[in-house]
């Protein structure tokens, strides 16, 4: 498996996003992030694939639990009114969700050691993802939790008792009301892009969905079930977005799911 497949996979998403939001005149400090961010992320896919290999922890699903904690963080901090998916840095908000979610369903497809901590790690986030309250992530994460469980070699009644709980935090997600309108360049790319041309908007659903059938196929190439749930889940969102219900991964504006996607790709990079 290329080693920067994942990276260049995205590269043309990101390089859209820019152009998109220059098009839409979104501000210039929103452009700016945009591009140091995908910098800042594009070098930590580097350092995660390029530095010497340590041996991981005996039990890695704890780290996965703690990272689903993280999801938290947003709902003790003072957001305001609307939903709570922010973290809020100065005069930028980093988007919790979509930074934690891809790596936790990449430790989650380890070896079952600890089947306690495995259904907390799923209870904890899909406790998160509905309070918050995040359906879009919710159900991306369901979705690929399918995936695991379906392989998982915990016992059948827990896998059905999380299915229960995904399904029942899934309707409550879906039933409580988005006080957040769409986004002309974050939730609206696709429509921002017909609106310049056929060819921008063909330009844009290729691009965004690069990285989908990067993951696709590197999971089917390495046989991880932790990739192609991590695969499920961004084919998940790619196929909400049109609905604009969520951000367009990479290709909308957003520090948090490109942050996220490199990290889940450096990890899976170093996998290999």
């Amino acid at each position: 498996m290329p080693r920067f497949l994942l990276f260049w996979a995205a590269v043309p998403a990101v390089v859209l996003s820019v152009w998109l939001l220059h098009v839409a005149e979104a501000p210039r400090s929103m452009q700016t992030l945009q591009v140091v961010m995908a910098t800042v992320a594009a070098a930590v896919f580097v350092v995660l694939v390029s530095m010497r290999r340590v041996r991981p922890p005996g039990d890695i699903q704890w780290v996965a639990l703690a990272l689903t904690l993280s999801l938290f963080i947003p709902l003790l901090a003072d957001s305001g009114d609307g939903p709570e998916r922010w973290l809020v840095l100065g005069s930028a908000r980093l988007y919790v969700a979509p930074i934690v979610l891809p790596l936790v369903l990449l430790l989650l497809g380890a070896p079952l050691r600890a089947p306690s901590i495995y259904a907390a790690s799923v209870a904890v986030a899909a406790t998160a993802l509905v309070l918050q309250p995040d359906a879009s992530q919710l159900s991306a994460f369901a979705l690929a939790m399918l995936v695991l469980l379906a392989v998982s070699s915990a016992n059948l009644l827990l896998r059905w008792a999380l299915l229960a709980v995904l399904l029942c935090c899934g309707v409550v997600a879906w039933l409580t009301p988005d006080p957040l309108a769409p986004v002309r360049y974050v939730e609206g790319v696709f429509s921002l892009a017909a609106e310049v041309s056929s060819f921008a908007l063909l330009a844009a659903l290729i691009s965004a969905a690069l990285p989908v059938m990067a993951l696709v196929w590197v999971a089917r190439a390495t046989r991880s079930s932790g990739t192609f749930a991590v695969a499920v889940y961004y084919t998940s969102l790619f196929t909400l977005s049109p609905l604009q219900v969520t951000p367009v991964p990479l290709l909308g504006f957003g520090a948090g799911p490109i942050l996220g996607y490199f990290l889940v790709a450096g990890a899976i990079s170093r996998k290999r």
